[in-house]
């Protein structure tokens, strides 16, 4: 008969308490004053132990405090369960993967690790998983303005041990839907099956990806739609411009749509490693089938081989999904910057059409100027020619001039007269030969 008793481990002594209980690896003189918090009341941080006469299966979960926040658990309470379980030293690799970061500096990094021993027989005695599934998951408190999308990774370590009928678990920052699915286990007393067939947690793990990876392409599909409609209502007339065609409205959408190509990148990556892990993954599997034949968990081992190559199917697929995104986001940052160029163009067309006009007024009112120019001087030589006619008149009337005899006609000047004569006429022509000098220098840079 197969029991299931869980545990609520407040403390790190609680927890060395439960190891040195269950497990005998467990160190039981460790200090107990350490903070530990490994919750498994619920579907976050729980250890659940099942323990029967022929087999024995414990369950770790433990998540961080918050996205990229420190585990819920102590150094010194890590080491502690980790020595309990005597887990091979490739887990301190893929657990340096977690904690409190600035940013997902490791989302980039994955592994795959598996001890395989035999029996004498060579038949299977142990088997010890260790890798890092990437995922998508919701941010908690996400804006609605924001990428509410994150990605992530889950750190799954398994150890068999056949000739000890035991299976632990390690389970770091596990994806949602898997959490519920252990959280129903418990809850529905199914963990007799579960303590006796290790692939569920793999072909669980494994499954759980691909939903949430279309979702985020979806999100990114209908992001780069948004600036991709604005695109076409774009206008390339400087006249016809509205809202979509402003500076600030350009800039904004070239770094939306730089920010969703590379998004675009991290999420392709993200599927690349997955691929690659579930490569070798199918390659000890192949290998276990070998191993498992005739045992009852031939069965087991075939139907995750099938479920991984189906898996590594869906991936593919998701890849070339991902991939479109990526060319949907280049094209259309491609068609707004071409837009933006031709309509920049058109402003400058049109500026050089108004400069090109303002040029020909200029000119024109050039024309006009040297026009008025020549009649100011055609008054000025009439000026010259009749203002000494009218002086001349003027004096007539006046008495200076008269006429001394009619035949042969001889004219009589008044004393007055010709004193004026004799300092105006020098001055008259002393005028006119700097009006004559004053023209010619005018015109002859003009001609040069």
């Amino acid at each position: 008969m197969i029991g299931t008793e869980p545990f609520s481990l407040e403390s790190e002594g609680a927890l060395r308490e439960h190891l040195s209980i269950y497990h005998h690896h467990a160190d039981a003189d460790a200090d107990a004053d350490a903070d530990v918090d490994v919750d498994v009341d619920s579907p976050s941080d729980s250890n659940n132990e099942i323990q029967n006469e022929e087999i024995k299966a414990s369950i770790f979960l433990i998540k961080p405090t918050y996205g990229w926040g420190n585990l819920k658990i102590t150094r010194d309470g890590m080491l502690s369960l980790l020595s309990a379980l005597d887990v091979s030293p490739s887990i301190y690799r893929y657990l340096a993967a977690f904690g409190k970061k600035s940013s997902p500096i490791d989302e980039g990094f994955a592994g795959f690790d598996l001890e395989v021993a035999t029996d004498p027989s060579g038949g299977l005695a142990r088997l010890e998983f260790c890798y890092l599934l990437k995922y998508v998951s919701r941010r908690e408190n996400a804006s609605s303005k924001g990428n509410p999308w994150s990605i992530r990774h889950a750190l799954i370590h398994q150890k068999v041990d056949l000739a000890s009928n035991r299976v632990s678990n390690i389970l770091v920052r596990l994806p949602g839907k898997v959490e519920k699915q252990l959280s129903s286990i418990v809850k529905d007393n199914g963990m007799a099956e579960f303590a006796r067939d290790w692939t569920w947690l793999h072909a669980a793990c494994f499954s759980s990806v691909d939903n949430d990876l279309r979702q985020f392409i979806n999100y990114l599909d209908q992001e780069i739609t948004k600036v991709f409609d604005r695109v076409i209502m774009s206008s390339m007339e400087p006249t016809k411009l509205n809202e979509f065609d402003s500076v600030q409205q350009t800039s904004k959408d070239l770094k939306t749509l730089q920010s969703l190509s590379d998004q675009a990148r991290r999420l392709m990556n993200t599927i690349d490693l997955n691929i690659e892990t579930i490569k070798c993954m199918l390659k000890e599997i192949n290998g276990l089938r070998v191993l498992s034949l005739g045992s009852p968990r031939g069965a087991q081992v075939e139907m995750l081989f099938n479920l991984l190559e189906k898996t590594q199917q869906e991936h593919r697929f998701s890849l070339k999904n991902a991939s479109a995104m990526l060319d949907r986001a280049k094209a259309t940052s491609e068609q707004l910057r071409d837009t933006a160029s031709l309509r920049n163009s058109e402003i400058s067309k049109m500026s050089s059409e108004m400069t090109n006009l303002n040029t020909l007024a200029t000119a024109k009112l050039a024309e006009q100027s040297n026009r008025e120019t020549h009649v100011v001087k055609t008054l000025t030589v009439l000026a010259l020619v009749f203002v000494p006619a009218g002086f001349a008149a003027d004096f007539l009337q006046m008495g200076y001039i008269t006429i001394a005899e009619e035949s042969p006609m001889r004219w009589s000047a008044a004393a007055d007269l010709k004193i004026y004569a004799i300092l105006a006429l020098p001055l008259i022509g002393a005028t006119m030969l700097i009006y004559g000098c004053v023209e010619m220098m005018q015109r002859t840079p003009a001609k040069k």
